[in-house]
């Protein structure tokens, strides 16, 4: 099966998961941005903002993969502000036509929910039901551990 791990990340930590996953499932690795730089305390306020306000309208995928040759996608996301950031809803609407009927969300967070009526939520922006989806806490947490769970998951799929 050929699988797209598609990731957004502010810290580095939703990359190294994602690229577990893609390493893990023998995936291809693209990452996806709004083109902004929100690193550091300005860039976190900013990411909160964006979300709050639902703001973020311009995203790209680095390289241009073409969707339709895939069989799956898995998209990375950050939560911001209680809930799936705004760069990962945008990706989810702009691209919802490109998807394969195979989509997964891997989301990742510091907090105690695990966001996952959130979660799905995203399936009202991609217009149907995702394949699946995991919530990842990382702060205290072993998170490579928690992907691996995912990856065996799909795996079994």
């Amino acid at each position: 099966m050929k699988t797209l791990c598609l990731y957004y990340t502010r810290t580095g930590i939703t990359k190294e998961i994602m690229e577990n996953i893609a390493a893990s499932t023998g995936a291809d690795l693209a990452e996806y941005t709004d083109g902004k730089d929100r690193k550091g305390f300005l860039g976190y306020v900013g990411a909160c903002f964006a979300t709050v306000r639902n703001s973020v309208s311009k995203v790209t995928i680095k390289g241009a993969p073409d969707l339709k040759s895939y069989d799956r996608v898995i998209i990375g996301m950050p939560v911001w502000v209680e809930g799936p950031c705004a760069i990962g809803k945008a990706l989810i609407k702009k691209y919802s036509d490109k998807m394969p009927d195979d989509v997964y969300y891997v989301v990742t967070h510091m907090g105690k929910n695990d966001y996952m009526g959130k979660i799905r939520a995203l399936d009202s922006l991609l217009g149907k039901p995702s394949s699946g989806q995991v919530s990842i806490k990382t702060k205290d947490n072993d998170y490579i551990k928690d992907s691996q769970g995912f990856i065996d998951r799909l795996e079994k799929h």
